[in-house]
């Protein structure tokens, strides 16, 4: 497509700016099942958003997989029209270009062949079932690459082009023991497959889902609990949209009106970092070209900043702060600063409690505007510091803001792998469980 004949015409028709985005995804993946593959598929899409601004700061949005196709006469005519019966009071914007630094992530991916990647899923296939009489069998084995790029172009001189990668192993088991069954999956960020640690992935796969056998309630009541980084991640990640500039902004955010206030434990801040190198596709700019960059959300325990796409920020007259992805505001490396306790040294100091490691029912059991909470769960108890029996069917219930009060201590654990969200262990003075 002739981005600069698009310009042009936009401008001819009355336009004051034009963009057009673009998005490229390609990838493959290939499944394991029973000692042969079971599929291999590759994949590849491309969509285009053209967005038109006019005089009056109102836009327009088409969005098409085959630009090409399109007659640019016959669009922009069509778009002007929508234009004028557009009754939003929303001022929109199609930015200026702004330099930033490029954003380079750790991870050096080396793309292995196909037979390569059948042999590693037989090894490991071998290596999981194996391991225990207890892995009644693989459930799940899976090999993913994916590959992504973007480039922002308007009427006003900006043109950005990003693009990243990434390469995952995926696997699950089923353990059985009495008649129960338990299962458990990995995911793992794999630079080299001939690099790859093996035995170490099964181990840590099997061992887990081997913990969850022997599982049972405990008697309702108030427990010292720490929530295990993969939960607390899980619970973070489904109230994330709370530091959304735009949803403060229309007052249904639960951090309203509390810019400036101590919202969390002094133990806890909370940073967004898009460029961060742990991330498998860090952004140096977002998809309205934005330049990204590492803010503090919430410093000590106090709110001090939300997050912004350039439409929410004039609303509430302030500056993007990079963070206009597709949807809308979102965060991209939004994580909860580690401590320096390990799991193992939190659970010594707690002496007897509760580790809940897996968290049910995050869409259905969560107010998002209260953060009160009823989530089924599981876990492992807790006495005299050590690890001791699985819990299973129970429910923790509180209120999030409420809870990020109580901290006791955070963990130094916190994982990216193929997050943007991420946090580590927090120990809580005590949570609501329902049991027997």
């Amino acid at each position: 497509m002739n981005k600069q004949e698009w310009f042009d015409k936009a401008k001819a028709a009355g336009f004051a700016a034009f963009e057009i985005g673009t998005s490229r995804e390609s990838g493959r993946s290939l499944t394991w099942y029973q000692g042969d593959m079971d599929t291999f598929v590759t994949k590849q899409s491309a969509s285009t958003t053209l967005r038109a601004l006019t005089a009056a700061g109102r836009q327009v949005v088409i969005t098409t997989e085959h630009p090409e196709e399109l007659d640019a006469d016959a669009v922009l005519k069509k778009m002007a029209e929508t234009a004028a019966v557009i009754t939003s009071e929303d001022e929109s914007f199609i930015r200026e270009p702004a330099e930033a630094l490029p954003a380079a992530s750790k991870y050096h991916f080396v793309q292995p062949e196909p037979e390569a990647i059948r042999q590693a899923l037989a090894a490991v296939e071998a290596k999981l079932s194996a391991y225990d009489p207890r892995i009644a069998q693989v459930t799940d084995l899976e090999w993913e690459e994916e590959s992504a790029g973007k480039e922002v172009d308007n009427s006003r001189g900006m043109a950005v082009a990003e693009s990243g990668c990434a390469q995952l192993l995926i696997a699950g088991v089923a353990a059985a023991e009495n008649g129960e069954v338990k299962s458990e999956f990995r995911v793992e960020v794999v630079e080299d497959l001939a690099s790859f640690d093996a035995d170490t992935f099964v181990k840590k796969l099997c061992d887990e889902a081997i913990g969850k056998l022997g599982g049972a309630p405990i008697p309702s009541g108030a427990y010292p609990v720490i929530l295990e980084k993969e939960a607390m991640t899980g619970l973070f990640s489904a109230l994330s949209g709370m530091f959304s500039g735009d949803l403060i902004g229309k007052g249904i955010s639960p951090l309203r009106d509390k810019l400036g206030q101590a919202v969390f434990s002094e133990k806890i801040t909370v940073t967004d970092d898009p460029r961060l190198p742990e991330l498998l596709m860090p952004v140096a700019y977002d998809d309205e070209g934005c330049p990204t960059a590492r803010k503090e959300l919430v410093k000590d325990g106090v709110f001090v900043k939300m997050l912004h796409d350039t439409k929410s920020g004039a609303r509430m007259k302030a500056e993007s702060t990079g963070n206009g992805f597709r949807g809308g505001v979102r965060p991209m490396g939004l994580g909860i600063e580690p401590g320096e306790k390990t799991l193992e040294q939190m659970m010594a100091d707690m002496g007897d409690g509760l580790v809940i490691t897996d968290l049910a029912g995050l869409h259905a059991g969560i107010d998002h505007v209260t953060t009160d909470f009823s989530l089924q769960c599981s876990g492992y108890l807790v006495k005299g510091g050590k690890r001791d029996r699985a819990v299973t069917l129970i429910t923790v219930a509180g209120n999030f803001l409420d809870m990020m009060k109580h901290v006791v201590c955070v963990g130094s654990d916190v994982e990216w792998k193929y997050r943007t969200i991420a946090a580590p262990s927090i120990a809580f003075e005590s949570l609501s469980i329902a049991g027997e």
